[in-house]
């Protein structure tokens, strides 16, 4: 595994062995595909809401994905806007910030999911198209689960806990 930097000291996405690209640009790729757009969506048919046919949820779709671009440039070209607003807990119980605590950022039926390292710093696991309730009933959202996990395992595992700890081991 190894973290790349989206925009200095902020924002953060894992790059996967055998992976060319990081988690965040593989998304927007991923989801600006009309090919793959097609595929996923006849394939999770019986998860479309009842009011969209494929072709309205892949417009929805891509125009989440441009407004999602345009999010993450509003927040690299404005300091001032915290990630911490951007990304909110996976669990919508959490109450406190937590270390190394799981979240996301949805648009639409889009999801962005990241570590919080600590404020206003993430690092991006995956995301996916979720269009069910529960992350655990569908197989691509319990992968992305699973990452969000086994990163967070990874980088308890190189003593990450806050800021400091990760840049020394993004140093190391």
């Amino acid at each position: 595994m190894k973290i790349v930097s989206i925009f200095a000291d902020r924002l953060f996405a894992f790059q996967y062995e055998g992976s060319e690209e990081n988690e965040l640009d593989r998304l927007l790729e991923l989801w600006s595909n009309p090919g793959f757009l097609y595929a996923f969506l006849t394939k999770n048919r019986q998860d479309l809401p009842k009011d969209l046919d494929w072709r309205s949820m892949a417009e929805q779709l891509l125009d989440s994905v441009d407004m999602l671009q345009d999010l993450l440039i509003q927040i690299h070209e404005n300091p001032e806007i915290s990630l911490d607003q951007f990304f909110v807990p996976l669990v919508n119980l959490e109450s406190a910030p937590k270390v190394l605590s799981l979240r996301k950022r949805r648009i639409s039926y889009l999801r962005l999911y990241a570590l919080r390292i600590d404020s206003d710093c993430f690092v991006i696991t995956g995301g996916t198209i979720k269009l069910t309730h529960l992350m655990q009933e569908r197989i691509h959202t319990t992968e992305e689960l699973y990452k969000l996990q086994k990163a967070r395992d990874y980088l308890k595992s190189k003593g990450v806990f806050d800021n400091d700890s990760f840049f020394e081991f993004l140093s190391e």
